[in-house]
């Protein structure tokens, strides 16, 4: 029994020891901790001026485990200026908006998020992130980068958002994106000579297939071939030049942005191949003219579509969603919200009523709408479409849903017929002005004479030679 309570005292005594050295350890590191914090965060040559850093602790997930984050934005730095060795605990450093001409090379193993952006970085060197091995979100946007070199993102597995838009990205290394594995968004908008690069994204530049976003907007492109199989799922293409929906697109795409392009009509072939998409932006397309018939019919899984600020669309087909007969009232639609606001469609035909009336948000806000008999049956959508009559002037600028039922009239005669009419009329004035005329002017054989008398002015007057008056 002695020995046995022996050995419990001496286990306790251990545990004890080692609970005191870890106790020590834990202030050693916490007071280590905050000294390098107040190393970074407030050095000596910034130290009280408006140029020292804003650090918080804050409570990190999913454990609530110590987090750091530090913000230097807006202050000036220069790469001479920051400590390669950033604190402890640190998750996240914004130095956006300085004075950078090159990426810092930082040393890290807890920092989570990087962002250089609004800087005058021009390049990036050979490993400039590969000892922040814990990285997950690095933003290079608004920049001058220009240059990469292969291994540029070499040690970066965990990284998964990737921004380099608004640079100067041209001629791109392949397989620069290779060791980034688990890379989910990748951003290269407004690299206007982007097209230049002659390397496929996939295969070329070693995009992972796990990749779910990537936006490519501005980057002067007139056609894209991405694969199919690949697991893509939000596709942008804003503000490049291609004048045809590209042809070969990723079959899981769910959002699909192509505004301001250069395409004229929406045919049936633009659409054939984006059948799973379930958001489609088609805005701002300042050359688009017409929806044609059963463009939108094979978009059957399609939630939102939008054709905002589309501003020479004038005509919608009334099979552009394929042909909905009238007895399709009982059927139900994908189709949640659509948006033509700031187009010029004048009119819908009311065999779309089945289909819109089932949506919870039509936004015809901005349409030179044409108030008639046919455009009646718009006054009895469930839903609020903000849309106002342009014609006829007596309600122009009252919401459809406003205007009383009896102003939507149509003429019981076609435009041209009473253009005709007036036509008729002023001919048939005329000829009556002309037949007028000629009956009161005299036949060529009548001469008209006038009896003058002797005490008329206008009487003959015969003229006899002098004669010497007789004086007798």
């Amino acid at each position: 029994m002695a020995s046995l309570e022996t050995t419990r005292r001496g286990v306790t005594f251990a545990l004890l020891l080692l609970l005191l050295q870890l106790t020590g350890l834990s202030r050693t590191e916490n007071i280590d901790a905050v000294q390098e914090t107040d190393r970074f965060c407030y050095p000596e040559s910034t130290r009280n001026s408006r140029r020292s850093c804003e650090c918080s602790n804050v409570s990190a997930s999913p454990w609530g485990m110590r987090a750091l984050r530090i913000d230097c934005s807006y202050k000036e730095y220069r790469v001479a200026e920051l400590s390669q060795l950033l604190p402890l605990y640190i998750d996240t450093l914004d130095l956006s908006w300085n004075a950078l001409d090159s990426a810092p090379i930082f040393t890290s193993d807890s920092l989570h998020q990087l962002n250089l952006m609004h800087n005058n970085i021009s390049r990036l060197v050979a490993g400039n992130f590969k000892q922040l091995t814990s990285l997950r979100e690095l933003y290079l946007g608004w920049n001058s980068i220009g240059q990469l070199e292969a291994t540029t993102f070499e040690g970066l597995p965990h990284l998964q958002v990737l921004d380099l838009a608004h640079n100067n990205l041209h001629s791109l290394p392949g397989k620069l994106f290779a060791p980034m594995l688990v890379l989910g968004t990748l951003d290269l908008s407004w690299n206007r000579r982007f097209n230049e690069t002659s390397l496929d994204l996939y295969s070329g530049l070693g995009i992972n297939w796990k990749l779910n976003a990537l936006r490519l907007d501005a980057c002067s492109l007139t056609e894209l071939h991405l694969p199919e199989d690949v697991p893509l799922k939000e596709l942008s293409l804003r503000r490049n030049l291609l004048q045809r929906m590209p042809r070969r697109l990723p079959q899981t795409l769910v959002r699909l942005d192509i505004s301001d392009n250069l395409l004229e009509h929406l045919l049936q072939e633009d659409t054939s191949n984006i059948t799973q998409v379930r958001q489609l932006y088609v805005e701002d397309m300042s050359l688009l003219q017409s929806i044609a018939a059963n463009a939108l019919t094979p978009l059957e899984l399609l939630e939102t579509l939008s054709f905002q600020n589309s501003r020479q669309l004038t005509h919608l087909d009334a099979e552009a969603f394929g042909h909905i007969p009238r007895t399709a009232a009982g059927k139900k639609w994908a189709l949640r919200s659509l948006s033509f606001r700031g187009t010029m469609l004048r009119s819908f035909n009311s065999s779309l009523a089945p289909l819109f009336s089932q949506l919870a948000e039509l936004d015809l806000n901005g349409l030179p709408l044409q108030c008639d008999c046919e455009l009646l049956w718009m006054k009895q959508l469930p839903v609020q479409t903000n849309g106002r009559c342009y014609k006829p002037a007596r309600i122009r600028g009252m919401l459809v849903t406003s205007a009383r039922a009896d102003a939507f009239s149509c003429d019981s005669w076609p435009r041209w017929a009473y253009g005709l009419v007036v036509l008729t009329l002023i001919a048939l004035s005329a000829a009556g002005i002309y037949l007028i005329v000629m009956g009161l002017r005299p036949h060529r054989g009548v001469t008209m004479r006038r009896k003058v008398g002797a005490g008329s002015p206008y009487a003959r007057v015969t003229i006899e030679p002098n004669r010497q008056e007789n004086p007798h």
